[in-house]
């Protein structure tokens, strides 16, 4: 084969294509049970490509006839990851969910200082508590959307919510931008077969919601008052306040900065639209002369 710097790059781009692929599948894959699967498979790969370049046909034939029965036991092993996958795909967000947010900086200095004021409360009262900062439409993803709120976001609602005495305090609280959208909430848990058998529910639920949605979930437990925090499926422990109010500032920047460039195609849009409406309105009007002469 003749060899050009042209071919060799175009060779060196798509091992790097591939190789980056594989990255993000076994990323998006680590801590959960199909991930000793993909290794295993990672690690077979270059068996198989050795058997296919020295040409052994016995190997290479049973590789054929075996490999649509491989793909689809594949398929049946990472169904659940596939579905998550699909699910944080189809939770982006949408031009309502961004116009939900506030405008001003301010108003997310204030409603981060509340969900602090409320944590270090929590904390202090041993109150159990797991609250959800959501960046995408996904009610359609709990396994119970508990009871609607709509309310503002404060400190006071927090605490009232997660008291021991309230029937709603065992479940998780949503919010969106600056309002508590539910409470109650029962969020699909891990099933990291690595997790440590002492974390709770409300751990478990934490990193299983952040598996399948842009959220960031806020654990204090009732045990020992610690805080936790989990985001993309995994949780940091043993963390202050100051990284939590960092971090959810980082967070709700994300979500303004999205929010711009959707508003800034927004503008386009509209225009587009509101130019096209009277062309179709005149010639309707036309058609309505036409049919009275």
């Amino acid at each position: 084969m003749d060899l050009n710097p042209l071919s060799i790059t175009s060779v060196i781009l798509q091992i790097a294509l591939i190789a980056w692929l594989i990255y993000v599948v076994y990323n998006r894959f680590r801590g959960t049970q199909a991930e000793r699967v993909l290794r295993g498979l990672i690690l077979l790969s270059p068996i198989v490509l050795v058997c296919y370049t020295l040409k052994l046909a016995i190997i290479t034939k049973l590789i054929e006839v075996f490999s649509p029965t491989i793909l689809v036991g594949l398929i049946v092993i990472f169904a659940p990851e596939f579905r998550r996958v699909l699910m944080q795909l189809g939770g982006n967000l949408s031009m309502d969910d961004y116009l939900h947010i506030a405008e001003s900086k301010k108003t997310i200095n204030e409603s981060i200082e509340e969900i602090i004021a409320a944590l270090e409360s929590l904390q202090r009262n041993r109150f159990g508590a797991l609250i959800a900062i959501e960046k995408a439409a996904v009610e359609r993803y709990y396994i119970n959307p508990g009871k609607t709120l709509n309310a503002t976001l404060s400190k006071e609602l927090l605490l009232t919510i997660f008291n021991p005495k309230t029937p709603l305090h065992d479940g998780a609280v949503t919010i969106k931008g600056f309002t508590v959208v539910a409470a109650g909430v029962i969020l699909p848990m891990t099933e990291n077969p690595k997790l440590d058998w002492q974390y709770g529910t409300r751990h478990r639920a934490a990193i299983g919601f952040t598996e399948v949605t842009e959220s960031l979930c806020l654990v204090v437990s009732e045990e020992t008052g610690e805080l936790s925090i989990a985001e993309q499926g995994r949780l940091t422990n043993h963390i202050s306040m100051e990284p939590v109010r960092k971090r959810i500032q980082e967070f709700y920047s994300q979500i303004l900065k999205t929010e711009k460039k959707h508003s800034t195609a927004a503008k386009y849009l509209n225009s587009f639209f509101a130019s096209i409406r009277p062309a179709k309105s005149s010639h309707g009007e036309d058609e309505h002369q036409e049919e009275e002469v």
